[in-house]
């Protein structure tokens, strides 16, 4: 599956994908540049520019996912020490 973004560098669309697009699907994947792989036909420096620019569009996404993985992982901590405390009390 081909994904879209315009680029402001080069001022027009760009085609790209995940190189493993099953891991894109998952909930608590937290992908790398190296996992980005453009499809448009450009040269070394543009690639170099697009990629750059597309990894800097993703932040936010990766950001949230990051965060909601941490209060996911906090959270079940909480929940396994809470439980250990209740079963050291009875």
């Amino acid at each position: 599956m081909n994904l879209y973004f315009k680029s402001t560098t080069l001022d027009k669309q760009i085609g790209w994908t995940w190189k493993d697009m099953d891991k894109a699907y998952w909930d608590t994947w937290i992908p790398k540049k190296s996992d980005i792989q453009i499809i448009t036909r450009l040269n070394k420096e543009q690639k170099k520019q697009v990629l750059d620019e597309l990894w800097e569009d993703l932040q936010s996404a990766i950001q949230f996912t990051r965060d909601r993985n941490n209060a996911r992982r906090r959270q079940k901590r909480l929940d396994k020490k809470s439980q250990t405390w209740y079963n050291c009390t009875t």
